[in-house]
């Protein structure tokens, strides 16, 4: 088992960063044609997924329509729902190649944890979608809308900047929830330990809000519905590397007293 360890990790080791590059390269290109495949198929399907991304608005904006304003922007939006459908369906196949990028710097047994890796990103970032869709988007369009009525103004909302407002939210709440995923990575190469995280905390709630005011609309309450979770999956990292901490002492607890034993 050590001679196996040793061996992967020398052969981690003697990577070049040429090696590393071309292997990214590889994974990117992967990850991309699934995506366009899963695109291809999704353009089929605009017209249910166009509908899904424009209900928020319907309820928020309730009586009013989108607008389009240019000639070629019905075309321009179907491919821009598909490839952005695409990307949510081939999110299983892009967690694999960011697994098999990373595996060669993993011991024999860490990399066996390829299919409980690859299920939970996939479960985690549609949480995040669903929290979005469900949770943070009513009340942003509402708020959006109500600030029309303070002012008077009628609304005429462009569909594309609908869309954009749509797609930036549900990618920045999918890719949050994969926190603790990206902790547990660290803590697994030793980047980072439950200690850090937990004297870092200050500093994390900070860069924590800043993050959630570029990534959401300019308001207080997305930013802050946003913010919330964040933070509650920092806490959550905290506990999975401590966890993990944990069992890697355990691990080499048993591993050094097999000998000992033996030889008794």
């Amino acid at each position: 088992m050590a001679d196996e360890s040793g061996q992967t990790q020398a052969d981690s080791a003697e990577m070049s960063l040429f090696d590393h590059l071309t292997e990214l390269r590889t994974r990117i290109l992967y990850s991309a044609l699934a995506t366009a495949l899963c695109a291809s198929v999704a353009f089929m399907f605009t017209e249910p997924l166009f509908s899904l991304l424009v209900d928020p608005f319907s309820a928020g904006f309730s009586g009013r329509d989108l607008i389009g304003t240019g000639p070629a922007d019905a075309i321009f939006l179907r491919f821009k729902v598909a490839c952005f459908a695409g990307l949510i369906f081939a999110l299983p196949v892009i967690f694999t190649q960011v697994w098999l990028f990373v595996a060669p710097g993993l011991l024999p047994h860490e990399k066996r944890m390829a299919l409980p890796f690859i299920f939970t990103t996939t479960l985690l970032f549609a949480l995040g979608l669903l929290f979005c869709y469900e949770l943070i988007l009513p009340p942003t369009f509402e708020f959006f809308a109500s600030q029309y009525e303070v002012l008077g103004v009628t609304p005429q909302i462009r569909v594309t900047e609908h869309i954009s407002i749509m797609m930036q939210l549900l990618l920045a709440f999918g890719i949050s929830f994969e926190l603790p995923v990206l902790a547990f990575l660290l803590g697994r190469f030793g980047v980072i330990t439950h200690q850090s995280l937990i004297r870092a905390f200050r500093y994390a709630v900070v860069i924590i809000f800043i993050v959630a005011a570029v990534l959401t609309p300019p308001d207080p309450i997305s930013q802050l519905l946003m913010a919330g979770p964040l933070i509650a999956l920092y806490g959550i990292s905290i506990v999975v590397v401590r966890y993990t901490h944990r069992r890697e002492i355990q691990k080499e607890g048993s591993t050094e007293a097999a000998p000992s034993t033996t030889a008794g």
